[in-house]
């Protein structure tokens, strides 16, 4: 930087080389990393300069986290005001003013006192006017919204009307209120608040907002006029808060003042935009909270929890965030879905009740959070149930409705599962309106969606758009405007009757979703990312379908659920087999058959492997039953498969059956099962191998990713003598899997490239496998598949002690599995041979009765040790 001396923003100068900021004279109290990151921004002023370049540019050689650029950013702004460095989000920072060289520039005017030699000619200078901002003095912090205000200011630099617009509670006022005090000086006329929530009457807009600027209007003339005639000719900044109660009188004034004062900027705050054409929209969304488990000191990083530790020590200065009291206040912070309202009630009470006593207590939130400190903030923003009540104040009739229906949506929805249940049959009871209403209040599908997109300007409904662009847009109340829902329909005539309606439109959903599966019209994967959109929606269906009796729709939910559901969900897919189990009458129909098969699946997966046979015999008897019904040759079909699955293997006769049964026009995702059947069935394992790779093949062509696939043909690979083959499955597979968090496949991939390993008698490339693989292996019900490797290991490595054992707790939970993988049976009688050699018959039966009191807790240590001790 060759200049000794640099001026911007008219108040502030830096010399470089003196390293030291002056502002308006007078040095500033700046750290020198923060200076660094100053002058590295000014050396590129006016361009985007990426964080990883500006952290090399100001810590050169050294390695740091992004968080700590931030601090520096936001101490630089504390000193220069939010409008000299510009964030632009997710890329980086720009340096907005401009910068002179102020070395040889002449030095500023000092005033002197008054002289009798002084010239008369000189008159004093004229007092300058304080502009009337209407702002209050004292703002408090800003919290967790730098990278908001810095999008705000570049806004509205490039357009003369923004709106923000969020939810009630979200912290639109406060952040537009910083907007205004960062910029005080960046306009001749300045800038100014008006608060339009007292204002009733849209006629007495205009004349509110002149009041609030100090403006004088003529008698007789039109207010809007004589203000638009006002501003003409001036160049501030006006802010308009509030706007959401008269929204169509704010946009004509709005519009007219911006085509009357080219110097003007107006910034609204409401809860929906203005629907003007030079209107620009910002979205303020909730503040920030850690997605997962964090220490104290970096929760303090998130906007949501910074806020709520800021407000708590003010209602008691003793609260610290801890590492022990932050998982509960981050959890109430994403409960409170990040509203900044919500959040300061609630730190409130956070002195009182104590964090994990609060966060229990949310399900009461309306009761809970109604004690403001801020005696001076409206009546809408003392309590969290009078924001939500003034929100909903500004609903017609018909959207009203639609939102207290939406209260039965559990997560989020299509909008075609909410104009299912927040909709009116044709033919069905329209809803009483009003008492002055002159007819009952009816809602079709167009009216629905009239109803959603109201609430969804007005921030009461959120729309939730998915990472793929092709994906159909889904709406969620957040939950605090949901739990406002539920008392307003609990208050109602109409509570059982939607929660009925919501219960069979998600039966619906699920026999379509069957159906768009069963038919080739989606692939494996794909269905399962829309099945599992709605899987919150139809746990709380089946409750409803269950309490009502109504089993086909019961058994068409456990069926998408027992589909959809990851497999790692053991307890609850286990829940949802005895929910099966229990239900009592309804037609054994397709429903009924497509439940059965889940049901089958988890058996098989899962320590109710020993209910297996006898369902299997049932589900074959009801397709043989229903061969001539529509579909029924292929649920046979399908339920044979499954049969097949079980042992014995070597069954001929329901072989050549389910051959017969094929037909090669399906899709393969009803293909699919048959293969499965028809691998686990044929004891020749060149024919597995064959299998396995058609199943690998017909995998990819219905949309099929999952990596089981390609453990299983590692495994048949492995049977069927060729073990190098496995392991290179095996390691595609790893790599395949490892950047990614599917624990399960992972689980499957390395216990069969590990088996890979031990069959060539390579310990060394085994024991890493297993070491990373044992951990995981209760979350797929691999525990004992894993210890048959893991005792033959013991017995390669000389520790037949060890292999006795582990062998021991192998038979303790075997003696109800139907069936074992044929490469473990073959691992585990090969490690009790070896066993048996070395200890002699007597030692290795005492020691395997020992490894039967073992617990799963108990093996990794035994495993993995290097020594053979008791």
């Amino acid at each position: 930087m060759r200049a000794a001396s640099l001026r911007f923003a008219d108040r502030f100068e830096l010399q470089p080389l003196e390293r030291r900021l002056l502002v308006d004279g007078q040095p500033a109290t700046l750290g020198s990393r923060a200076l660094d990151v100053l002058i590295a921004l000014i050396q590129r002023a006016g361009e985007l300069v990426g964080k990883s370049e500006l952290i090399d540019l100001a810590w050169p050689g050294v390695v740091v986290e992004e968080n700590n650029l931030q601090v520096q950013v936001s101490a630089l702004r504390k000193v220069l005001g939010g409008d000299v460095i510009t964030t632009i989000p997710g890329r980086g920072y720009r340096f907005t003013a401009r910068v002179e060289d102020a070395t040889h520039a002449a030095p500023p005017r000092t005033s002197l006192p008054s002289s009798p030699l002084s010239s008369p000619r000189s008159p004093p200078p004229p007092a300058t006017l304080a502009l009337r901002t209407n702002l209050p003095a004292g703002l408090p912090r800003l919290l967790g919204r730098d990278e908001d205000l810095a999008a705000l200011l570049s806004l509205i630099e490039h357009h003369r009307l923004v709106t923000l617009v969020g939810a009630g509670g979200m912290g639109k006022t406060r952040l537009a209120q910083a907007l205004l005090h960062s910029r005080t000086k960046a306009y001749p006329h300045g800038v100014c608040w008006v608060e339009l929530a007292p204002v009733t009457d849209a006629a007495a807009l205009p004349g509110a907002i002149a009041a609030a600027l100090g403006i004088r209007l003529g008698a007789g003339e039109e207010p809007l006029d004589g203000l638009a005639a006002a501003l003409a000719s001036l160049t501030l900044l006006l802010a308009l808060d509030n706007a959401e109660h008269l929204l169509d009188a704010t946009a004509r004034i709005a519009g007219v003042l911006h085509a009357a004062a080219p110097g003007l900027r107006i910034v609204v705050t409401s809860q929906a935009p203005l629907k003007l054409p030079p209107e620009r929209v910002y979205r303020l969304e909730a503040l920030s909270t850690p997605q997962g488990a964090v220490s104290a000191a970096q929760a303090l990083n998130f906007g949501a929890v910074a806020l709520f530790v800021e407000r708590a020590q003010a209602a008691d200065a003793r609260f610290a965030l801890t590492d022990a009291n932050a998982p509960a206040v981050i959890e109430l912070c994403r409960a409170l879905d990040g509203l900044a309202l919500a959040i300061e009630l609630a730190a409130a009470r956070a002195p009182m009740l104590g964090v994990q006593r609060l966060a229990a207590s949310l399900d009461e939130r309306l009761r809970l959070l109604t004690s403001s400190r801020n005696r001076d903030a409206p009546a809408r923003q003392q309590t969290l149930r009078a924001a939500l009540e003034w929100s909903h104040g500004f609903l017609d009739e018909r959207e009203r409705i639609v939102f207290r229906r939406l209260a039965v949506i559990a997560g989020s929805a299509s909008l075609e599962l909410i104009q299912q249940v927040a909709g009116d049959a044709p033919g069905g009871r329209p809803v009483q309106g009003p008492l002055d209403a002159q007819d009952p209040v009816e809602l079709d599908e167009w009216a629905v969606l009239d109803a959603v997109t109201v609430l969804v300007e007005r921030s009461l409904l959120v729309c939730v758009v998915g990472d793929d662009a092709e994906s159909p847009p889904r709406y969620r109340l957040l939950d605090s405007p949901r739990a406002f829902a539920r008392e307003l329909l609990a208050r109602s005539d109409e509570d059982d009757l939607v929660r009925d309606r919501h219960a069979r439109a998600v039966a619906t959903l699920c026999e379509a979703l069957h159906h768009a599966r069963l038919s080739g019209e989606i692939g494996v994967d794909a269905w399962g990312e829309r099945a599992r959109a709605d899987l919150d929606n139809a746990r709380e269906a089946l409750l409803r379908a269950q309490a009502l009796g109504d089993t086909d729709a019961a058994l068409a939910i456990i069926a998408m659920l027992l589909f959809a559901l990851p497999r790692t969900l053991h307890a609850e897919r286990n829940a949802l087999c005895d929910r099966f189990d229990a239900l009592a009458g309804g037609a054994q129909g397709p429903m009924w058959l497509q439940a059965s098969l889940g049901v089958a699946m988890q058996y098989l997966n899962s320590v109710h492997n020993p209910r297996a046979q006898a369902h299997m015999r049932r589900m074959v008897e009801v397709a043989r039953a229903r061969i001539d019904a529509p579909d029924g040759r292929f649920h046979l079909y399908r339920a044979l498969a499954m049969s097949l699955a079980m042992p014995p293997a070597g069954r001929e006769d329901e072989d050549a059956e389910l051959c017969a049964l094929e037909d090669p026009d399906w899709p393969p995702q009803r293909l699919h099962y048959g293969l499965i059947g028809l691998m686990l069935n044929r004891s020749d394992p060149r024919e597995q191998l064959r299998l396995g790779h058609r199943i690998v093949a017909n995998c990819r062509a219905g949309g099929d990713a999952n990596p089981i696939y390609l453990a299983n043909l590692a495994d048949a690979q492995l049977l069927a003598g060729d073990p190098e083959g496995a392991i290179r499955t095996g390691i595609a597979l790893l790599a395949q899997l490892q950047p990614g968090r599917d624990e399960y496949g992972l689980a499957y991939a390395r216990l069969n490239t590990a088996a890979a390993y031990l069959a060539l008698g390579d310990t060394r490339s085994f024991r890493p496998l297993a070491e990373q693989g044992w951990p995981l292996a209760a979350k797929a019900d691999l525990q004992r598949y894993w210890c048959q490797y893991l005792s033959l290991l013991a017995a390669l490595e000389g520790r037949p002690r060890a292999a006795a054992r582990l062998a021991g707790h192998v038979e303790s939970g075997t003696a109800g599995l139907l069936r074992f993988g044929e490469n473990e049976a073959l691992a585990g009688a090969r490690a009790q041979r070896l066993a048996r050699e070395a200890l002699g018959a007597a030692e290795f039966e005492r020691l395997k009765q020992d490894g039967m009191l073992l617990r799963n807790a108990d093996i990794g240590a035994l495993a993995f040790a290097l020594t053979d001790v008791d």
